[in-house]
């Protein structure tokens, strides 16, 4: 295993290396003589940024063999961006959500996986954008396509994981003829897997009739388990794109069965107050869920500067879930049935005056209705109605090497949730400044104050038997939570070979929600309910340092980072947080080989509601492959050296009740992942002059 000291020397070497080359230029810059002049071979640019915008090109290695649009971006080792491949992930390196867009529009997860790399042009990533149609997102990755004037190309996928009982497959058809594209996606996963579940302990301090308190523990193991699990996805997009209109609209179908949820093992308790100390114990479940839904994606440039962009978002969602908890002397049923609708749209529009001035308004609406019916041990019907609308005007200034932006507004939320009503308006302020002195390096600050919503199973105010001696409830007044956050970057871009990216910020969340264990609970037992008390805080710091040798042969990437974590309240603590991820990319001819690796340590959880801190492990993985533009055949090994099964252990302490889980799953064991895609284009393409090298420029709210 990788030394986290040598990561960290390794990450110091790689920060040294583009000074001793520049010492080694100014060496040998004295010309001698009677010196041959050699032939000079200019090498032009692929990667610059400006006051809000970095550009960076592909190269043909990550094109050829990059297997979908997180798997290009880990390529190419963008220094702002944190790619994890195991998860799937894409986020700043300050843990803020990267939004991907392809050619301006919103990304489904069957686009990104479908996208042919031998199509990207280039790829931007954009802070606080101001074009419309990247809507309200502040961190954006927008991959800029080559178009086809007829033509595109069927690409078929399948990748299987040994060992841990999953794989899917994905069959995409993309067609164009001249301003219309149409694009057909069928997707499908499986899983069917054992070595998932949990085990724990749970110290109850229950008082007593005569004023004593009794201390129960119950501990519970795991000794089999399944998981079944089969998702299907289709969908089919219309998309007219003119000079000045796109139209696209797009319908889905999501369909979930998950006929086996099921874990068994034994039950053992400390206290008198069981006759039976030690039980054998099965917890059943099963959920079935079909998600049909419409997108659209409306784009209008009206001339003058003037801009307009809408996004109408409807969908429906029937969910069946059914839980059965057996154990000696209880026997709890947890059965329910949920309908939600939703329906969302936002609009964008802009106006720029005097070249340099643009003035931008966001506005938002949604409305939800969720409807769950609760049967079995209870029985309840809940109803969930939330109004909700946001407005945002944005003033941006932007000048040859200065973006300034200011925007602040107002959002108004309305729920309805089993009678009990309750409203807010909030404020939220955004800023953000760039300076950009060339096309090497970047300044970014951004300050907001911002909140985020209350998931509904939040509120639910029904109580539900979790077990023997515990039960669980929400809280309908739980406010949103409010945050302040400020990030700083800094950029740098000194040659193709080398790029580095500093970063450091802060977060402040006030009122985040608790979770508060009182022996309240029916039978004077335990009640997990919710508050809103505490606050939380980051301070974090870290660098992203990526080298690209060898004719970019070789990419490497190294990202250590420290996180100062604080909160008070309830659970009040304070923790330091490291983590490290490196990867490293190889190729030789139509071979490629890549290893990943993150490390990091103990952390308080930003919102937990039956745990408050979390020791995870950490993942490796090593890849092996071959393409030739067409076929694309890789093997990995995840964790290959790690025979058990145990992801993570979380822990909760307080007056009343204690717990400590053990979380077991089979993306944490050893596995060996198998993947094919094959990509089979047709027609004409249309193969602009790229300006970079001409230039110097659904929600549930049943409760789990």
């Amino acid at each position: 295993m990788i030394d986290l000291k040598d990561i960290k020397f390794l990450s110091f070497l790689l920060t040294l290396l583009p000074i001793v080359a520049a010492a080694q230029q100014e060496n040998t810059d004295t010309i001698a003589h009677e010196q041959t002049l050699q032939e000079v071979t200019v090498e032009a640019t692929s990667q610059r940024t400006s006051t809000n915008v970095t550009t960076y090109l592909p190269d043909r290695n990550v094109k050829r063999t990059a297997q979908n649009a997180v798997d290009l971006l880990g390529k190419m080792a963008i220094p702002q961006i944190n790619v994890n491949p195991i998860a799937g992930s894409v986020q700043t390196n300050s843990g803020n959500d990267v939004a991907i867009f392809i050619d301006y529009e919103k990304a489904s997860q069957a686009e990104k996986d479908a996208i042919n790399p031998q199509d990207v042009r280039k790829v931007e990533y954009l802070v606080y954008p101001t074009d419309p149609r990247f809507g309200n997102e502040k961190y954006v990755i927008n991959i800029v396509l080559f178009h086809y004037d007829y033509g595109g190309y069927v690409k078929l996928t399948g990748t299987d994981n040994l060992i841990v009982g999953s794989g899917n497959g994905q069959a995409y058809l993309k067609m164009s003829y001249k301003k219309m594209t149409y694009d057909l996606s069928i997707y499908n996963k499986y899983t069917d897997r054992g070595h998932t579940g949990t085990e724990q302990t749970q110290v109850f301090r229950l008082p007593q009739a005569d004023g004593t308190i009794a201390e129960v523990t119950r501990s519970t193991t795991l000794d089999d388990s399944r998981y079944q699990q089969n998702y299907f996805w289709a969908s089919l997009r219309a998309k007219y794109a003119a000079e000045k209109t796109t139209i696209s609209n797009t319908l889905n179908i999501i369909s979930t069965n998950a006929p086996h949820n099921d874990y068994s093992g034994r039950v053992v308790f400390s206290s008198p107050l069981f006759q039976t100390a030690e039980s054998a114990y099965a917890n059943l479940a099963d959920e079935k869920v079909v998600n049909p839904y419409w997108s659209g994606n409306y784009y209008f440039d009206f001339g003058k500067q003037w801009n307009l962009s809408i996004s109408p978002w409807v969908d429906y969602t029937h969910t069946v879930s059914n839980r059965h908890y057996i154990s000696d002397g209880t026997d709890i049923v947890t059965d329910a049935s949920e309908n939600y609708f939703n329906a969302k749209i936002s609009t964008t529009l802009s106006k720029t005056f005097k070249k340099y001035h643009t003035l931008r308004f966001f506005l938002f609406g949604a409305y939800v209705h969720d409807k769950v019916k609760y049967t079995g041990s209870t029985v309840a019907s809940p109803t969930f109605r939330q109004y909700g609308w946001t407005a945002f005007p944005y003033y941006n200034f932007a000048k040859e090497k200065f973006n300034l932006q200011i925007g602040g507004g107002v959002v108004s939320e309305s729920n309805t949730i089993s009678g009990v009503t309750n409203n807010s308006l909030l404020p939220v302020i955004q800023f953000e400044s760039s300076y950009s002195p060339s096309d090497k390096h970047q300044f970014e600050l951004s300050v907001n104050y911002n909140f985020g919503a209350v998931e509904m199973s939040d509120k639910t105010p029904d109580v539900i038997q979790s077990n023997e001696l515990l039960y669980q409830t929400g809280n309908p007044l739980l406010k949103n939570l409010s945050f302040v956050k400020s990030d700083f970057t800094y950029t740098w871009l000194p040659s193709n070979k080398f790029s580095m990216t500093g970063f450091g910020g802060w977060i402040r969340r006030f009122d985040y929600i608790t979770p508060v264990f009182t022996p309240d609970g029916p039978d004077g037992l335990m009640l997990r309910s919710l508050e809103n008390g505490g606050d939380y805080q980051e301070l974090y710091v870290g660098s992203s340092v990526s080298l690209k040798l060898f004719d970019r042969s070789l990419i490497l990437n190294v990202n250590p980072e420290v996180v100062f974590q604080k909160q008070t309240g309830r659970y009040a603590d304070t923790n330091t947080f490291p983590m490290v991820n490196v990867s490293a990319t190889y190729y030789l001819k139509n071979f490629y080989f890549s290893a990943y690796y993150l490390w990091y340590s103990k952390t308080m959880l930003r919102r937990g509601l039956d745990m408050t801190h979390a020791q995870g492990k950490d993942y490796y993985s090593m890849q092996a492959g071959w393409s030739n533009g067409k076929w694309n055949i890789s093997a990995s090994a995840i964790n290959i050296f790690r025979k058990n099964w145990l992801a993570d252990t979380s822990w909760l302490n307080s007056q009343w009740f204690d717990q400590t889980t053990q979380t077991y799953s089979a993306n944490s064991h050893q596995f060996v992942s198998l993947s094919a895609s094959y990509i089979f284009s047709f027609g004409k393409k249309i193969r602009q002059g790229d300006e970079l090298q001409n230039s110097s420029s659904s929600s549930s709210a049943i409760m789990k």
